[in-house]
């Protein structure tokens, strides 16, 4: 079993993107951490017949965990919170098909020690001073409204805690003890879990997964701030450009993501060379 794999949840829509991450990752993987791709099975052969990369584990979504595609969001977070069930890793970081490292990294950069892995969880300060500046509440942001809905089915309180962004670090013992523990418990399905978060706002992953740690302590909790640059925004993307280069990123952070609803109208990040 691996200690730490690099896990990625894909579809054919984001063929090409996917297509450059797995690029940077050949490019930047210094310690060969394995690679696995998961995508729809009904996308299946086209990967499989289109991707041309050999050291890509290929899997279908289906080897993790059955449930209807046609949910959108709720399927994908389903899947990258089931990758235990596969009993491959111990660990994983969990990238979406629009990332791109950078610059080198290796598996310290996620492990403080073989038995654990970094946890991302921290204030956000600066993020959300950057949605004050571009016209949004950062009251209303989205990771705080996911949290203040979830950690009451936990009984956590404190700290309104950010657990992103992308790509996250988990710990597959955590999310196999929320499920088969936790849920087991209360005689209840993922999905109905979601389902009650979602009568007030829609859930989210990783507040599900840092929640959790954070009432069972079940790994020692070592914070650290999110690995890549991400412009959740168009409007925080042209406010920030004029201050970025490429080799300034690549001091603090492994790699940059333009979230996909809007990456198609920029430019590529290699602009800021």
């Amino acid at each position: 079993m691996h200690k730490l794999i690099l896990f990625i949840k894909s579809f054919r829509r984001d063929f090409d993107p996917v297509k450059k991450l797995i690029a940077s990752i050949e490019l930047y993987n210094r310690d060969h951490l394995p690679v696995y791709l998961s995508v729809n099975d009904s996308d299946f052969d086209y990967f499989a017949d289109n991707l041309n990369h050999k050291n890509i584990n290929l899997i279908k979504d289906s080897d993790i965990f059955e449930y209807p595609d046609n949910d959108g969001w709720r399927y994908q977070q389903i899947i990258k919170s089931n990758v235990y069930r596969l009993g491959i890793c111990e660990n994983y970081l969990c990238i979406d098909s629009d990332s791109e490292f950078i610059r080198d990294f290796y598996y310290s950069d996620f492990m403080y020690n073989d038995n654990t892995p970094y946890t991302i969880m921290h204030e956000s300060k600066g993020f959300l001073e950057t949605m004050e500046n571009i016209g949004l509440d950062s009251e209303k942001i989205f990771f705080k409204e996911a949290l203040r809905f979830t950690r009451p089915l936990f009984g956590n309180t404190g700290k309104e805690w950010d657990y992103g962004p992308s790509p996250y670090l988990w710990n597959c013992n955590v999310w196999k003890h929320f499920n088969e523990v936790f849920l087991g418990e209360q005689n209840l399905s993922f999905i109905d879990f979601f389902n009650k978060i979602d009568e007030n706002t829609p859930p989210s992953e990783c507040v599900i997964y840092g929640e959790y740690l954070f009432k069972t302590k079940l790994i020692e909790i070592l914070p650290i701030e999110g690995f890549f640059k991400v412009y959740h925004h168009k409007e925080q993307y042209l406010l920030e450009k004029k201050f970025h280069n490429i080799h300034k990123l690549k001091k603090n952070y492994l790699g940059v993501i333009f979230q996909s609803n809007w990456q198609q109208k920029k430019k590529k990040f290699l602009f800021f060379k």
